[in-house]
């Protein structure tokens, strides 16, 4: 029979299996209007409809923290032609959850076809996606871009990277861009060296649920939104580590949070990466805290 020792640790393990909710009902979006298009802010690179949300805790506190506008761009709608519609709205509906502008990447659908075995494929077509997001990025004149790191496993992901990138070399040469900062996020799998812990709020957590679930085909198949409270307690475990070094002792920073890889671009091929950060939900977290840290 198990000791009472045992029994704590069994009822402990029951209880977080009750928390988890892979069925969590959310409520359907808000229907009201979201701020119009302007310059400045933050622009997220979305490889598709969900990750502007999965990795939104920066752009949500940047939004309600230093009031910056927030513009969630989808590079892809998928690669499922029969859902392309339906994720076109539920990526609306997912912004305006957030209080987010939302673009779309190559009119009407989205772009098709940026993996690296793509570009390969056909050089100029991805050289025409390159030129079609610096003029967004020229239009937009964002202060902070985020898209994926280089090493996050999807195909897409990877790819998306590399197109932003080569896009942002694009857009600082011919807008003469004098700096620019960009935020490196993480979903398939960990940065290899983060530098940004944002803290999240129950409250700001909570909007993220709400914002992902109405991915409504894709939490269908998998639960994202209801294991997003569980990732950011364990990327809160990782990042106090990683921000302070393993074996420090240090204790979790937070109960939730979300990693970035950051860092300035100072136009032509100078970077600055940025000092090891991490905000707590009650710090204010501002573009000019990011700019600091990249000093």
């Amino acid at each position: 029979m198990p000791g009472k020792r045992d029994k704590l640790v069994v009822d402990y393990v029951r209880r977080v299996a009750a928390a988890y909710d892979p069925q969590l009902r959310v409520p359907e979006a808000e229907k009201k209007g979201v701020p119009s298009a302007g310059t400045g802010g933050v622009l997220i690179c979305a490889p598709h409809p969900d990750d502007e949300s999965l990795c939104g805790a920066l752009p949500l506190r940047l939004a309600g923290e230093d009031g910056c506008p927030v513009t969630a761009l989808a590079v892809t709608l998928g690669s499922n032609t029969a859902r392309k519609e339906a994720r076109l709205q539920e990526f609306i509906d997912a912004c305006g959850v957030l209080g987010w502008q939302w673009l779309l990447a190559g009119e009407p659908m989205g772009f098709d076809n940026v993996t690296l075995v793509d570009r390969d494929h056909d050089l100029a077509a991805w050289q025409e996606k390159v030129a079609a997001l610096a003029q967004i990025f020229s239009t937009h004149k964002p202060e902070l871009i985020l898209l994926p790191h280089i090493a996050d496993a999807h195909p897409v992901h990877v790819g998306v990277h590399c197109l932003c990138m080569e896009a942002i070399a694009h857009y600082s040469k011919s807008c003469d861009v004098g700096e620019l900062l960009v935020a490196e996020t993480e979903f398939w799998q960990p940065a290899p060296e983060p530098n940004l812990l944002v803290g999240v709020s129950e409250e700001d957590l909570a909007r993220l649920v709400t914002a992902v679930g109405q991915h409504r085909g894709e939490v269908a198949r998998c639960p994202y939104h209801a294991q997003l409270p569980f990732r950011m307690v364990d990327t809160v475990r990782r990042g106090s580590e990683l921000l302070n070094r393993f074996g420090s002792g240090s204790e979790q920073l937070f109960r939730f949070g979300e990693l970035y890889g950051l860092a300035r671009f100072k136009g032509g091929d100078s970077w600055v990466k940025g000092q090891g950060l991490a905000v707590a939900p009650g710090d204010r977290l501002t573009l000019a805290v990011l700019r600091k840290a990249c000093a």
